[in-house]
């Protein structure tokens, strides 16, 4: 079955059951869409980045981490990171990209390392201490993702991502009201997100509001920036309240067959069908 993402592409994997959810996997994210896509999920950058000379930059290898990445393919991806940063170490994107793709492999005491060596040399950005808190979140670490996330809201220049890589942190520990002032606060920057209103959803559904649920993802999905784990979400929580062929519709608009009807004999088995 797909899981439910919180940032939906794998931006930051985490797992926690949740009862109402059936046990779904919650995963971080973006907060946001698939790697490699259209839509941003990184929230908008808050500093200069160091700009490599186009030399420097093997583009064939930088489009192979971009692929591997876009796939899934994380450990391949940071890997290519790891080799394109060894020939412009300054070059903070692909710092950045080496250390998003350790944390969507899992791989947080290394990523937790790079970024905590990046802020103590380009600064307490927004932009960093969101992506070191959201690593601190994909490990469990919520008595240091909180606080690093606070600063980041904190300081000029934070973005929606910010405060809503917050909210999920909230939400892990159960502070449903906080987590949705950080969603709202996100929204008033970034109107109508798909992400946050998806993370604002599974935020109403894990505190027993399967129906504002429901309705905050239809809202996410009528965007056209919208995942595709996006609507998987919202045909879980359809199945969830009954309505287990709008479910299996959703799934079939963005799986292959086979992960669709699995997802269908799920859908039924959740309503005894």
């Amino acid at each position: 079955m797909m899981a439910i993402n919180r940032w939906a592409g794998r931006q930051g994997q985490r797992g926690a059951n949740c009862a109402l959810l059936v046990g779904a996997l919650l995963g971080l994210g973006a907060c946001g869409s698939m790697p490699g896509s259209a839509k941003s999920t990184e929230g908008a950058s808050d500093a200069p980045a160091a700009t490599a000379k186009p030399s420097e930059v093997d583009p064939q290898l930088k489009l192979a981490a971009m692929q591997a990445e876009a796939q899934n393919n994380y450990l391949e991806a940071a890997q290519h990171y790891q080799s394109l940063l060894s020939r412009d170490p300054d070059n903070l994107e692909l710092a950045l990209g080496l250390a998003r793709n350790l944390r969507f492999a899992g791989s947080t005491p290394q990523d937790i390392d790079l970024l905590n060596q990046l802020i103590a040399k380009n600064g307490r950005t927004p932009r960093l201490l969101t992506e070191l808190g959201k690593s601190y979140v994909s490990s469990d670490q919520m008595n240091l993702a909180i606080p690093v996330l606070q600063e980041a809201t904190s300081l000029e220049g934070a973005t929606w991502d910010s405060f809503s890589t917050l909210g999920v942190a909230f939400d892990y520990q159960n502070q449903f009201e906080r987590a949705r002032e950080e969603y709202a606060q996100a929204l008033m920057l970034s109107p109508r997100n798909p992400d946050v209103l998806n993370n604002l959803a599974l935020s109403q559904a894990q505190s027993g509001d399967l129906d504002g649920a429901i309705e905050t993802l239809g809202q996410a999905t009528d965007q056209a920036s919208a995942s595709p784990q996006t609507r998987q979400n919202l045909a879980l929580l359809l199945a969830l309240k009954g309505d287990t062929a709008g479910a299996e519709r959703l799934a079939r608009k963005d799986l292959p067959k086979e992960m669709a009807d699995l997802n269908a004999e799920y859908y039924r088995y959740l309503t005894g069908n």
